[in-house]
């Protein structure tokens, strides 16, 4: 592994998105490195290194589904069954199975009060994080791919559930340990010179609207302003399966590299195929619109196949990306909270990695 600069015309787009700093991680061919431009805290102006740990957010969703995987390798789920064989307190309008949970086909509603609940401690058990969620309404499943957090909450509360332990234990004991990684669900500190300090826009909409869905959370979050950035304490998401794990950019990259090599690994290589063959037809990204497989999502750039997962929450933004066809795989974390542009960034970035390769 190396530490460098990314090339300057990544530096630029960063620049001129207002991102504080930012940490690359490729893999290629096998091969990884690391890349970190800017400051981890626009406070202290601690700058990012390989070490500092990021929220990846709703990237989490592709470790969920890996662990959804695990367990239908095992025997212990299968993806064409009901969810409600194995959550039989859950109340849904229609049966849904786990394929269209992790597809996305589900046709449930989101809770946005939900998805936006912290905790600056311990987090609460996946059962209690999903009981915010309403799943008894929504339309039939089975239709166009329509991206919600629900689906990866209930699916959460399901691996927690067949594994019998926490979500944060299955977790590790189904796919990090294995992948020989240790990103967390924990809170960081940003004490100990590790964690990146997420920031909004001073005038961002995400504080009034906090304000309103949690006054309480709104109150804890908000640090120090500094320029036109207003930065966050530490905090977790209650929903760990939907966007939960914290880590380095190095951290991510072995699962990338599982899904680019073809042979069994972790996962058989029929599993890595079935996750990687479109399920539900429809957008559910910002830039990846060809359709959804099992939570990766299926996009192209000039004929080039790419499946990936954005990320984003109060503070923060990532995307995870394979190019399967270039053996290529890229993640970018950046302390700002997402928006579609800062997305977009992101989208640019991955191309330039690629068209240098």
């Amino acid at each position: 592994m190396t530490n460098a600069l990314p090339p300057a015309p990544i530096v630029d787009l960063l620049a001129r998105a207002g991102v504080p700093g930012a940490s690359l991680g490729v893999v290629r061919r096998g091969e990884s490195r690391a890349f970190c431009v800017g400051v981890a805290d626009p406070i202290s102006r601690r700058a990012v290194t390989p070490a500092t740990r990021f929220h990846l957010f709703s990237g989490t969703k592709l470790y969920t589904a890996t662990a959804l995987m695990r367990l239908v390798e095992l025997g212990t789920v299968r993806l064409d069954e009901s969810v409600e064989d194995h959550l039989p307190d859950l109340t849904l309008r229609h049966p849904v199975t786990l394929r269209q949970l992790a597809s996305h086909a589900s046709g449930l509603p989101d809770t946005l009060r939900a998805f936006l609940a912290t905790h600056e401690s311990a987090g609460p058990t996946a059962r209690a994080a999903l009981s915010r969620y309403r799943t008894d309404g929504g339309r039939r499943p089975g239709g166009r791919a329509a991206y919600r957090n629900v689906n990866f909450a209930i699916l959460g509360a399901l691996i927690a559930a067949c594994t019998e332990s926490s979500f944060p234990a299955a977790m590790a004991g189904l796919v990090l340990e294995p992948l020989g990684v240790r990103p967390t669900f924990g809170v960081g500190t940003a004490r100990d010179d590790q964690d990146a300090v997420g920031s909004v826009p001073r005038f961002s909409l995400m504080k009034p609207l906090l304000r309103v869905l949690d006054p309480k959370a709104a109150g804890r979050l908000w640090g120090k302003t500094v320029g036109g950035l207003t930065t966050l304490r530490p905090f977790g998401l209650d929903t760990a399966a939907i966007g939960g794990l914290s880590g380095t950019a190095m951290d991510f990259l072995p699962l990338l590299k599982e899904m680019l090599d073809p042979a069994d690994g972790l996962l058989r290589a029929a599993s890595k195929t079935e996750m990687l063959s479109v399920q539900t037809v429809g957008r559910a990204g910002i830039v990846s619109r060809e359709g959804v497989g099992l939570a990766w999502k299926l996009g192209r750039v000039d004929g080039t196949e790419f499946w990936n997962h954005e990320g984003g929450g109060p503070g923060f933004c990532s995307e995870t990306r394979i190019y399967p066809a270039d053996g290529l795989g890229v993640v970018v974390l950046m302390n700002r909270s997402q928006t579609p542009r800062l997305s977009r960034v992101a989208h640019a970035i991955c191309e330039h990695v690629r068209r240098a390769s």
